[in-house]
């Protein structure tokens, strides 16, 4: 099996091993946050058989989600995804927060990134996490910017509502290394460097070749750049350049 997930055999070891305790010890496994990407893999590894996974991220269209892997016959809620959903209470006379803020506020309390899920910036300011490291955020997150805070726990679902920026752009090929150039904007010369550093990733996994071709509504990321939606619009130019579409995230 792992022949079919290269480079992330550690990852596929670790969901195995989940497996084999769900069917074999009768346990509920509970993973933390995971990408869309690992989600994914987690789906096709546990497959159809006499184990199930569900999923749940505390938002209506969340991005991150936390997973249960579990022999079929369990029967299961969303309290048993241990998922605490938090409303950030402030008063936004120095600035609305923002996305980057929140994060880097949790961050910075050494929280790890996969014991919080989605945030959501565009209307309440709300944030998921696991229910286990809520409690050392309510106590110790007070403050983000200059903006003093209160954490309110939801009870509703909230959905998240995406919006995009959307731009066109003539591209000479599929490539990372030039799609980052012109979607982005940076210069050829930093692609190299950012794709060996891993601040580059094509649908949440990371990307270590420059080669590397791209797809049709791939989601191309660049750390400190924002993500973007690729789209090809199935037209050429004359010089036989591609004119596709980034939506941009906002």
């Amino acid at each position: 099996m792992l022949e079919h997930f290269k480079g992330d055999e550690v990852f596929v070891k670790k969901v195995l091993d989940y497996c084999d305790q769900a069917l074999y010890k009768q346990r509920l496994i509970l993973t933390k946050f995971l990408n869309p990407h690992e989600i994914d893999i987690v789906r096709k590894v546990v497959g159809q058989g006499e184990i199930k996974c569900l999923e749940y991220g505390g938002f209506v269209n969340s991005e991150n989600k936390r997973m249960i892997i579990c022999p079929n016959f369990y029967e299961i809620e969303k309290n048993d995804f241990e998922i605490i959903v938090v409303e950030i209470i402030y008063n936004d006379h120095f600035g609305k927060l923002l996305h980057k803020d929140i994060l880097g506020a949790l961050m910075n309390l050494g929280i790890e990134r996969n014991c919080i899920g989605d945030i959501d910036d565009k209307g309440r300011i709300c944030f998921a996490c696991t229910k286990q490291s809520y409690h050392y955020i309510k106590e110790h997150l007070l403050q983000i910017k200059k903006s003093k805070i209160h954490l309110k726990e939801i009870e509703e679902e909230i959905e998240i509502k995406r919006e995009y920026v959307q731009k066109t752009f003539i591209v000479s090929s599929f490539r990372i290394d030039k799609l980052i150039s012109v979607l982005f904007g940076v210069p050829r010369s930093k692609v190299k460097s950012y794709i060996s550093s891993g601040y580059v990733k094509v649908n949440h996994k990371e990307v270590a070749e420059v080669s590397f071709l791209c797809h049709n509504n791939d989601i191309i990321s660049l750390r400190k750049h924002g993500r973007v939606k690729l789209v090809d619009e199935q037209r050429t130019t004359r010089q036989s350049n591609h004119v596709v579409s980034g939506y941009f995230y906002k």
